[in-house]
Parts: C-alpha cells; sequence; structure tokens
C-alpha cells in the first residue's frame, strides 16, 4: 500500500471551502492524477493516467530545469499498478501522493456518484 504523506489533493470539503464550486472538462474524466513530491527540494510533479497507463505530467514549480522535471517523469512507472513498487525502489528520495480513495466530482451543491443498474 503507498504511504500518504500529505492530504495532497485535498478532500472535497477542502477544495470546496476554499475555492468555492468547482468544474471540470469532460476530457479529464477516468484521469487519475497523482502527485510525485521530490524530498530532496520539496519540488512536486503531477502525474496523470488514464486507467493503467501514464500519459502526462504537469510541472509548475521554478527549481528545476524542463529536462530535470521531464526525466522525474521518464523515471515513473509507464503502468499505474507499478506505482507502489516504485514508491519503494525510490523511498527517502520521493513520496507518492494519491488523492484519498472516497472524493468525489461536485458540482455545485451536488456530487456525482456512480451507481449500478444491473438487471437481474
Amino acid at each position: 500500500m503507498l504511504k500518504k504523506h500529505s492530504d495532497f489533493p485535498p478532500y472535497k470539503w477542502q477544495l470546496k471551502e476554499a475555492f468555492g464550486t468547482l468544474s471540470f472538462h469532460c476530457s479529464l474524466i477516468n484521469i487519475d492524477i497523482i502527485a510525485i513530491r521530490l524530498i530532496e527540494n520539496e519540488e512536486i510533479i503531477i502525474l496523470s493516467y488514464r486507467g493503467k497507463h501514464k500519459v502526462g505530467y504537469i510541472y509548475e514549480g521554478t527549481k528545476l530545469t524542463a529536462r530535470a522535471a521531464f526525466n522525474a517523469f521518464n523515471d515513473a512507472p509507464e503502468d499505474y499498478n507499478d506505482l507502489e513498487r516504485y514508491s519503494k525502489a525510490y523511498e527517502g528520495r520521493i513520496e507518492v501522493l494519491e488523492p484519498p480513495k472516497d472524493n468525489y466530482v461536485f458540482i455545485s451543491d451536488m456530487e456525482i456518484s456512480k451507481e449500478n443498474n444491473v438487471k437481474m
């Protein structure tokens, strides 16, 4: 199990308190956002996974060069399921920050949740 070292990304009540109503773009549906904190300089690189496949990253910091940020992205596993192994292999150098599994997307005061309508 991956270590949870922070409340990043924050819980939905923290987001709502800080930002009010949030919205999302439909192209981000089924995208998992994982943050990698580089312990040495406290910089964070945000990785995106669609399904189990790594598809991109965002770096908004100032301490890394574009090449160093890209190298950090390349070092991360291609498969989301390998994050635990990656976290152990780089222990002491990185922290893997995941959102809580029970986070939901909300629009205004309404929560969006998945309902299974299985007919038997």
